[in-house]
């Protein structure tokens, strides 16, 4: 991945530190996960749409609630230790740029994406996510 903005233009590829992420990157305290669900997002049967997933530390950390979770990443790498994490637990996991991804319209009842909406081609990104999302009220 190269983008202008970030690293001076400098080639990326985060599958290089799979390995790490898989060790290291469960870095959300307890407080992050009860401040979504306090929100009434991720449980209960919710079709929830994680963009940039990685090696899977949302939906791993929150599948226990109830959320039905697809993870997207762009990094292969990412997602084979996404899919070894998540050994046992229902969660598709997809290797694809978010800007490719093509769903169905109101096909999700809430999108994530942690600390990775800077990578992404908002342009092309938004208005999808604006499609894939289901016009529901949670409060």
């Amino acid at each position: 991945m190269k983008r202008e903005n970030i690293d001076f233009g400098k080639e990326f590829d985060w599958g290089k530190a799979s390995e790490n992420y898989a060790k290291f990157r469960d870095i959300y305290p307890a407080q992050f996960y009860q401040r979504i669900l306090d929100l009434g997002y991720c449980k209960n049967g919710q079709k929830v749409l994680d963009l940039a997933t990685g090696t899977g530390v949302l939906p791993r950390n929150m599948y226990a609630y109830g959320a039905k979770w697809t993870g997207v990443d762009i990094s292969e790498n990412q997602i084979k230790y996404a899919n070894k994490l998540s050994k046992g637990l229902d969660i598709n996991y997809i290797v694809s740029p978010a800007e490719t991804l093509d769903f169905e319209e109101n096909s999700f009842d809430v999108v994530t994406a942690c600390q990775c909406f800077m990578y992404f081609d908002k342009n092309i990104l938004l208005p999808k996510i604006h499609k894939w999302l289901k016009r529901t009220v949670i409060f």
